[in-house]
C-alpha cells in the first residue's frame, strides 16, 4: 500500500469523524432549544407580561388568533411594595389599586407546595368571614324589593327562634343578637339542621351587646334562601356574582373543580408548614363556605361602591357602624372599609378607602405566618401615601 493512499484514507476517516461530531452538536443544540428554553420560560411565566408591553413582530402576526384572557394582568408598578410582600413571606395573591390604576396584581409563592404550582392572579382562595359582606348585600337587596325590613324581628321569618320577637335582622347583621351560636361538628349538616342547632343552643344575653358570631350570618343566609325561594348559592350567583362580573367566585362544593384552586397551609409548633384539618364547610353555611379570586373581591367592592348591586340608601346602611366600628359585614375605621377572613389554611384581607380610590386586597394561603394583616395593610397605605 502506498503512503499517499494511506494518507488519503486517514484524511477521509478524520472527515467522517468531524461530520459525525458536527451532526451530534446540531442534534444537541436542537434538544437544548426545545427542552431547556421552554423550561426557563415556565420558570419566569409570572413576569413575562410586564416585560412585553410593546408587542413584538411575532405577536403582531398572531394578533388575529384568539387568546385566553386572564381575569386581570400580572403587573407590578411599585417595587417597594413588591419587595415588602416578599420580605414578610407573603404567599397568595395581592391586588392593589390606587386612583384607578393597578399598582400590584401578582401571585406570590406556591398555591400547592407539593406539586410546585405557583399562585397567580387566577388562583381561588376560601375567603372565610369576608363572605359576610356578601350575605349582608343579599339581605339589603331583599329589603329593596320589599321582601323584608332589617328592623323586622327574626320571629317574622323563623317563628320558634329563641328570643326571636326581640332580636331583629339588624341585630344579626351587626353581631348584636345575643345568640350562643352553632357548635361545629364533623361531617355534613343541612341548613335546616344547622338552624335547629342554633335554636336549641339559645341566647346568652339580650340583644344590643356586640359579640361576633358566625351563626348570625348563617341565620341571615337561611332567611335569604327562604324568602327568595332559591338555595343561597343560586341567589348569590344570580344577584351578586353575575352583576358584579365575578367569574371565578363560587361555593365550596365546586372549589376542587376550579382550574387554579389553592391549598391552605399553617405553621405548626415546629415552624413547619402543614395542611390543617378543614371541616365540612356546610358547618359554615353563609359564614365561610365561599371562594373567589382577589380580582373577584375587587369587582364586588367596586360594584358596591358604584351602587351596581345595591342602592345608595342600602350602601349608607351597610357602612353606618353600630356604636363602634362594625357596620353590616364590614369594619369601618380610619377612612377605610374592610372585611377579614381567617380559616384553616387561609388569611384574607379586603380593604378599600371610603373615597373608592384605593383598594388593598390580600388573599393568602398560609393562615398564620404573618402576625397582622391589618399592619400589612397600613404599611402598604404608607408606601402609597409617600409615593403620591
Amino acid at each position: 500500500m502506498s503512503r499517499s493512499y494511506s494518507t488519503r484514507t486517514t484524511k477521509q476517516k478524520h472527515k467522517k469523524i468531524r461530520r459525525r461530531l458536527l451532526l451530534t452538536a446540531l442534534f444537541l443544540a436542537c434538544v437544548a432549544f426545545y427542552v431547556i428554553v421552554p423550561a426557563n420560560l415556565y420558570q419566569h411565566q409570572e413576569n413575562h407580561l410586564q416585560a412585553s408591553e410593546k408587542p413584538t413582530k411575532l405577536e403582531k402576526k398572531k394578533k388575529h388568533q384568539p387568546k385566553k384572557q386572564s381575569s386581570i394582568v400580572t403587573k407590578n408598578e411599585n417595587k417597594q411594595i413588591d419587595q415588602y410582600l416578599k420580605s414578610i413571606g407573603f404567599s397568595g395573591t395581592a391586588l392593589i389599586m390606587d386612583k384607578g390604576k393597578i399598582v400590584t396584581s401578582k401571585g406570590y409563592s406556591f398555591a400547592d407546595r407539593k406539586k410546585k404550582v405557583l399562585n397567580t392572579t387566577e388562583t381561588v382562595f376560601y375567603i372565610g368571614s369576608a363572605q359576610k359582606s356578601i350575605i349582608a348585600t343579599a339581605v339589603l337587596q331583599l329589603e329593596e324589593k320589599g321582601l323584608l325590613s332589617v328592623n323586622d324581628p327574626v320571629s317574622t321569618y323563623i317563628p320558634d327562634f329563641p328570643n326571636g320577637s326581640n332580636i331583629t335582622l339588624y341585630n344579626l347583621l351587626t353581631h348584636t343578637s345575643g345568640i350562643k351560636g352553632h357548635k361545629e361538628t364533623k361531617g355534613y349538616i343541612s341548613p335546616e339542621n344547622l338552624m335547629k342547632d342554633i335554636k336549641n343552643r339559645g341566647v346568652v344575653n339580650p340583644p344590643g351587646i356586640w359579640k361576633y358570631k358566625d351563626s348570625n350570618y348563617s341565620v341571615l343566609a337561611y332567611i335569604v334562601s327562604k324568602l327568595s325561594g332559591e338555595p343561597i348559592n343560586q341567589y348569590i350567583d344570580e344577584h351578586i356574582f353575575k352583576p358584579a362580573g365575578m367569574k371565578h367566585a363560587g361555593f365550596y362544593q365546586t372549589f376542587a373543580s376550579q382550574t387554579q384552586p389553592s391549598t391552605g397551609y399553617k405553621l405548626n409548633l415546629l415552624k413547619k408548614l402543614s395542611t390543617p384539618y378543614m371541616p365540612d364547610l356546610s358547618q359554615l353555611y353563609g359564614a365561610g363556605d365561599m371562594y373567589m379570586t382577589a380580582y373577584d373581591m375587587y369587582l364586588f367592592d367596586k360594584a358596591l361602591f358604584e351602587r351596581t348591586i345595591i342602592s345608595d340608601v342600602s350602601f349608607k346602611k351597610m357602612f353606618t357602624p353600630y356604636r363602634a366600628t362594625y357596620g353590616m359585614g364590614f369594619y369601618i375605621a380610619y377612612g377605610n372599609y374592610s372585611s377579614h377572613g381567617v380559616m384553616p389554611g387561609y388569611n384574607i384581607l379586603n380593604n378599600f378607602s371610603q373615597t373608592g380610590k384605593r383598594y388593598v386586597i390580600l388573599f393568602s394561603n398560609i393562615q398564620n405566618n404573618i402576625k397582622s394583616f391589618g399592619a400589612v395593610n397600613n404599611h402598604i397605605y404608607g408606601i402609597l401615601n409617600n409615593g403620591s
